[in-house]
């Protein structure tokens, strides 16, 4: 009996293609649903990176950053940096500047500076004159509040809802913290007597005031972390008391726990103030937040230079190898930056070594704009590139 296919019944080869398109149609769609869930949480994610995530694929070799613009400035006035609202704050003897990403004056202030400490939240700029007595507090438009203290500043910082911490030098005690308010009124001042402060922050909660300070003991100096509410009494603190564990500078994440680190380690402190990990290293040569819960750490071990990035719980989310002997770090959400002596690496949020600038000449400092730009401090120019 002869076999008679049925009418209209696709052939194999045309039920294989029907296969394949709906796979691609249905792949399309999830790259755009996921696509459209990480823009949602990051504004600045890229199409590419979410295709490369969802199939698996991994970068080849990093690109050269691309020079978008350069500009000198005179080394002598010994300036310091900051990035603000997309343009570049550089103090100096010779007044604050507001500089585009061109090296055109947007905006000035006559304020000079011998030796600048600038920082800022993002919607403020706080600038300090190290050894002197002027804070300065600025907004995009105008001077916000202004305010001397009684002895020399050491440091100073401005936390992420406006509120300035000012560490002094005392004439009776080792240091005094100033604690202002958004608006510059003074709310406490604390007296530091037996310990040797480094910074202070209010936590995002405005709950707490965190001190990092120096203390000594039997075999030496260590770090010590005390912990204030916002009246200045004492609630608790935390100590890493092995000899030269010294671990002073310290990043808030948004619960009020900590991120900390010094010349050879790095550490995770609960909101409740107890050490949640450590990790020792021959050196650090910088670290940096890389978004919320997140902390990026440049270092020296036994094997040679690694990139680490960690999660609040210790995970190594990223491990790489370096290359190079790294000077130093900077990190934003999904980018960190790692510079040589005259090279800079980044890496994308996989850890992979996307881009490379060979600046040619000493590198002083790298500030990232966002994933996609940053600025290059070297000795006498700033350079604009394209990651």
């Amino acid at each position: 009996m002869k076999h008679i296919p049925d009418e209209g019944r696709p052939a194999p080869g045309e039920r294989a293609a029907g296969i394949i398109t709906a796979l691609m149609l249905f792949l399309c769609i999830a790259a755009v649903a996921v696509f459209s869930w990480q823009r949602s949480l990051d504004p600045t994610i890229d199409l590419r990176d979410t295709i490369l995530r969802l199939t698996g694929s991994q970068a080849g070799e990093a690109k050269a950053a691309e020079v978008q613009y350069s500009f000198a400035f005179d080394t002598r006035e010994k300036p310091g940096f900051a990035l603000y609202k997309g343009n570049i704050v550089k103090c100096s003897k010779s007044g604050m500047m507001f500089l585009d990403k061109k090296g055109v004056i947007q905006r000035s202030e006559g304020i000079g500076f011998d030796d600048p400490i600038v920082k800022t939240n993002g919607s403020r700029l706080l600038a300090v004159n190290a050894g002197s007595t002027e804070i300065c507090v600025l907004d995009g438009e105008s001077i916000r509040w202004q305010d001397r203290t009684d002895d020399p500043i050491l440091n100073a910082e401005i936390s992420d809802d406006g509120y300035v911490t000012v560490v002094t030098s005392a004439k009776r005690d080792n240091n005094v913290v100033r604690v202002y308010e958004q608006h510059g009124i003074e709310l406490f001042r604390k007296i530091i007597a037996t310990d040797f402060a480094v910074s202070a922050g209010v936590s995002p909660s405005k709950k707490h005031l965190v001190l990092s300070a120096v203390a000594t003991g039997a075999v030496g100096p260590y770090s010590r972390y005390r912990f204030f509410d916002m009246e200045g009494r004492e609630l608790t603190e935390v100590s890493f008391d092995s000899s030269g564990d010294l671990m002073p500078l310290f990043w808030f994440n948004s619960d009020d726990s900590i991120f900390a680190a010094g010349d050879d380690a790095a550490a995770y402190i609960d909101p409740a103030g107890k050490v949640g990990w450590k990790e020792q290293f021959r050196s650090v040569a910088g670290a940096d937040t890389a978004g919320d819960g997140r902390f990026a750490v440049a270092a020296q071990v036994d094997q040679g230079a690694v990139l680490n990035v960690y999660t609040a719980e210790g995970k190594k989310e990223i491990s790489v190898k370096l290359q190079g002997v790294p000077k130093g770090l900077d990190a934003v959400s999904g980018m960190v930056s790692v510079y040589t002596d005259d090279i800079v690496y980044f890496y994308n949020d996989r850890g992979i070594n996307t881009c490379i600038y060979n600046a040619g000449e000493k590198i002083q400092q790298v500030h990232l704009f966002n994933k996609k730009q940053a600025a290059v401090i070297t000795e006498g120019g700033i350079t604009i590139i394209g990651i």
